[in-house]
């Protein structure tokens, strides 16, 4: 069965910080958007990076290799 929670947890960190960057810019700091963006790629790569990890991890598994 397809594990679709990276999938959600990439779409709410980016909902999130689309709102939190229009909020930012609305109320005068726009300058500081780009640390929202900056912060919101990084929790993505460690999103993905975890979801490669446990499917390679899965791979190995059904190989008979542990990791």
């Amino acid at each position: 069965m397809v594990d679709l929670t990276p999938v959600f947890e990439v779409l709410g960190i980016g909902v999130v910080a689309h709102f939190s960057g229009n909020v930012l810019e609305h109320i005068g700091h726009g300058g500081k958007v780009m640390y929202v963006r900056i912060g919101s790629y990084v929790a993505c790569a460690y999103v993905a990076f975890s979801a490669w990890w446990d499917c390679l991890r899965e791979v190995a598994h059904t190989f008979g290799v542990h990791l």
